[in-house]
């Protein structure tokens, strides 16, 4: 079991780094070739909507980060740790290679996403016990199966266009 979960984890890190760094390009073309840097927290001086999505799509992408290394039994304590280098690594990869914003909000966001993922494993835990690494694991599977499906279909897409 714990080789699927490397497995899967590994699949989760390449997918979060494309959708991070690289933002679903597949050329260099694509990508943005700007840096900014904000590090004032939920500052936004253009309010839309957008930014509201944008902080809870980071919470969402940051939940099975959470997940899985508690899955592999890593200490809550670090697996926080481990996700919030994570995600300053990546804000700052994007401003070093100008790849876009680096924002403080994004760190507060992924970090926050994280800390839920492990919360949720606590409580899946309470519910299904000694199933909830299997359950976790088979949900993880079907998730990253469609995902894969689904960036394999914009890819096909794109070529066609």
């Amino acid at each position: 079991m714990k080789k699927t979960t490397h497995i899967l984890f590994t699949i989760y890190i390449f997918l979060v780094i494309w959708i991070i760094l690289f933002k679903l390009s597949v050329s260099i073309d694509q990508l943005p070739h700007f840096r900014s840097i904000n590090l004032i927290p939920f500052y936004y001086p253009n309010k839309t909507t957008y930014q509201i999505r944008e902080v809870l799509d980071n919470l969402i992408i940051f939940i099975p980060f959470g997940l899985y290394l508690k899955t592999l039994n890593i200490n809550s304590d670090r697996t926080i740790f481990l996700g919030f280098l994570l995600s300053i690594s990546l804000e700052l990869s994007q401003y070093i290679f100008c790849l876009g914003a680096s924002d403080i909000t994004d760190l507060i966001t992924n970090t926050t996403g994280v800390l839920v993922g492990v919360g949720l494993y606590y409580l899946l835990k309470k519910i299904f016990k000694e199933k909830t690494n299997r359950i976790i694991l088979a949900l993880a599977a079907i998730v990253t199966i469609l995902f894969v499906s689904l960036i394999i279909i914009i890819l096909i897409n794109n070529e066609c266009t």
